[in-house]
């Protein structure tokens, strides 16, 4: 055997070997995200909670969402590109909005959801103009290790829809625990796109605003969309749940599954106090 091929034949053997090491870990890794995802719906399962007062929100909505209106985000024309998208998707920006200076004290700067153990930082949330080869479109921001307020959102204390994104499986995952929280033993089908789940109906969530105080939400609503290989109609479908409000409302909204992001998941809350 010659000097080249008893190198080719070392490289090759280190290649192999690196890519077991890393298919065993990966599979370590998806395994115990499955086996604490089993264990926080099972503790859900077993600390069962009285159904919320309130109504819970439609599943179907009719409201028309202007463009650019997807999940992932749809394109848009430049002279539409800078309105608010309802997208929670990142991108390279050329150019950014502007963003609000400093928390006020009826803006959401914590997020607590005591039956999830999620406890996350929250700050203000903006969109950027990103070029793409149909044309310009407007991309919301996801902060990285904090949960997002859309700054065109309601605030705490007004009547309208306080809107909140996170991510569920990078830059920290401060909604994992959603996203792993969601339970096919409790799934019902809505329509073609859409399933709930019983899980975390009358669980509550604490909204804290720069002085401490703390608002109460009711969850409502525990919604699974479909939006990978949907079209475009059913992305804007989606894209409703973001849509102001006339009534005093919490929407958080994350991916699922933990390991990858088909789905979008939904959280709807209502004030405990209304």
């Amino acid at each position: 055997m010659t000097k080249n091929n008893t190198l080719r034949n070392t490289i090759s053997i280190v290649l192999v070997v690196a890519g077991m090491i890393l298919l065993l870990a990966g599979c370590s890794i998806f395994v115990r995200q499955q086996a604490a995802g089993e264990q926080l719906r099972a503790e859900l399962r077993e600390t069962p909670t009285e159904a919320p007062t309130v109504p819970p929100a439609p599943a179907v909505a009719t409201a028309t969402v202007p463009a650019p209106t997807a999940l992932p985000p749809a394109t848009a024309t430049p002279a539409a590109a800078t309105a608010a998208p309802t997208a929670m998707a990142t991108a390279t920006a050329t150019v950014a909005p502007a963003r609000a200076a400093a928390a006020e004290p009826d803006v959401p700067v914590r997020i607590v959801i005591p039956d999830l153990k999620l406890d996350a930082k929250v700050v203000e949330m903006g969109w950027q103009i990103v070029n793409t080869a149909a044309g310009a479109q407007s991309d919301w921001v996801i902060p990285k290790s904090a949960a997002g307020h859309h700054i065109n959102s309601a605030a705490l204390n007004d009547a309208g829809n306080v809107v909140i994104s996170g991510h569920n499986n990078i830059e920290g995952k401060v909604f994992e625990p959603i996203s792993l929280a969601w339970d096919d033993r409790t799934k019902t089908t809505v329509d073609a796109i859409t399933d709930r789940s019983e899980s975390l109906k009358g669980r509550k969530i604490q909204l804290y605003d720069a002085a401490g105080k703390a608002l109460d939400y009711t969850i409502t609503d525990f919604l699974r969309l479909k939006d990978s290989g949907v079209s475009q109609a059913d992305r804007l479908k989606n894209a409703r749940f973001m849509d102001p409000t006339t009534e005093r409302r919490l929407t958080l909204v994350t991916c699922w599954p933990p390991w990858s992001n088909t789905h979008r998941l939904i959280v709807i809350a209502a004030p405990t106090q209304p």
